[in-house]
């Protein structure tokens, strides 16, 4: 039964539509209107920049001892089901239904000027999740049922502007990190197989990061931004349960890649003076997680054997457009679209508790600002670019081989007020 905690691996390596591997990504109702176009820049003038960049909040119209705060809320609807080609032994028809579980996401940003040179943010984010949920007695049960990963970040940072067209920032995070699955298990007497039993496998962690910025006013209305976030090494602890009792305590690391975005942002002149061009660069260093070594909590001995992740550094290129009305300076519409590249390399690595592949991100929004008040409307279409395929052997099933279709709708809101 020991034998059971090597699917923590999957879990933690499974990851959400939401971006590569199972990183969030909608950090922002206004960034997701333009598919995170411009984000590092903080094309939007809003208070996410304390996450994507917090040296780009030097650059919004705002005094000393003044506060912008903004709220959002994202609900990521994906739908993915599986489809079986040749799965051994065959353990029924049952091809799990549609896994993809809605997820709320909400996020929190704060900037304040203390003075002409000095800002500092906050950023109260989910950075990483998942949640998937295959129906009872699939083909697949053996390798999941229910998988559940959460992290929440909170991150302060300090900015310096010591040129008007110039700022820095730095800044360090607490994240804490929770994880749960669920499958499915065998029990057999005298060799016949009688039933299946229900494993629970869950885990915890807090840890830390760092994160460090740049942004550019090269021109007027133009600038570009840089950020930075380090790795963050979890080591989470917990328990494995069967049947709802407690068999032996678990434990894993796992290290969430670093993180470097380059973002530009430039308002167009002359005839096309109410249209704006932005685009962002973000890469990921998902190598970080090649091998995952589980081990028992009682001995500190590896179960199993460690397991060969083999992620890669992935890339993600968007590029995006604003527009504002004659009829009113007080709205703005977006468009962008991006490719975000998978950090699987082939169907022998995916996992059945979330498909991975290449992905395409249409993105249009609506926003509406004052001078005390904004408020946005982000959406976002995620099509798979291809039916990813899985050949997953070992286990008690054998192997599961099939594919995957799937897509995603994100729709995100948020509010912000300047006070």
């Amino acid at each position: 039964m020991d034998k059971k905690i090597i699917a923590l691996c999957a879990m933690l390596c499974a990851h959400s539509v939401f971006g590569a591997g199972f990183q969030v990504l909608e950090q922002g109702a206004a960034n997701l209107g333009t598919a995170l176009a411009g984000a590092t820049a903080n094309a939007a003038g809003d208070a996410s920049a304390a996450f994507w960049n917090p040296s780009a909040a030097a650059f919004q119209d705002m005094k000393a001892g003044e506060t912008k705060m903004d709220s959002a809320m994202t609900f990521v609807i994906p739908s993915f089901e599986f489809r079986n080609t040749d799965s051994s032994p065959n353990l029924g028809t049952n091809e799990g239904g549609n896994a993809g579980e809605v997820a709320y996401v909400p996020n929190f940003y704060l900037i304040h000027k203390l003075s002409e040179e000095l800002y500092v943010t906050m950023s109260g984010t989910s950075t990483y999740g998942l949640e998937t949920d295959y129906a009872n007695g699939w083909i697949g049960r053996y390798h999941a049922l229910n998988s559940d990963l959460m992290t929440l970040d909170f991150n302060p940072s300090i900015v310096y502007k010591p040129l008007d067209w110039l700022s820095f920032s730095a800044g360090g995070s607490l994240q804490w990190m929770h994880a749960q699955l669920t499958q499915a298990t065998p029990i057999y007497v005298g060799g016949t197989y009688i039933t299946d039993a229900l494993v629970d496998l869950t885990g915890s962690s807090w840890s830390g990061g760092a994160n460090v910025g740049m942004t550019i006013e090269y021109a007027e209305n133009g600038r570009i931004g840089f950020g930075w976030r380090s790795e963050v090494s979890h080591s989470l602890s917990g328990n494995q349960k069967v049947n709802g009792s407690i068999t032996n305590p678990i434990n894993a690391d796992i290290t969430l890649p670093q993180t470097f975005n380059v973002g530009f942002y430039q308002r167009l002149w002359g005839p096309l003076h109410r249209f704006a061009v932005m685009a962002d660069y973000a890469w990921t260093g998902w190598s970080s997680f090649d091998i995952l070594d589980i081990k028992n909590g009682n001995t500190g001995a590896t179960v199993g054997s460690p397991v060969n992740e083999n992620w890669k550094n992935v890339s993600r290129v968007a590029l995006g457009f604003n527009y504002n009305p004659a009829f009113s300076k007080n709205f703005v519409f977006r468009w962008g679209a991006a490719w975000d590249e998978s950090p699987i390399r082939s169907a022998n690595f995916r996992s059945a508790r979330i498909p991975c592949t290449d992905r395409l991100w249409l993105s249009c929004g609506l926003g509406y600002r004052t001078a005390d008040i904004n408020i946005d409307i982000g959406y976002t279409y995620i099509y798979f670019l291809d039916d990813p395929e899985i050949h997953t052997a070992g286990g008690p099933t054998n192997s599961l081989n099939g594919y995957f279709v799937g897509h995603a709708h994100v729709v995100s809101i948020q509010a912000g007020i300047y006070f």
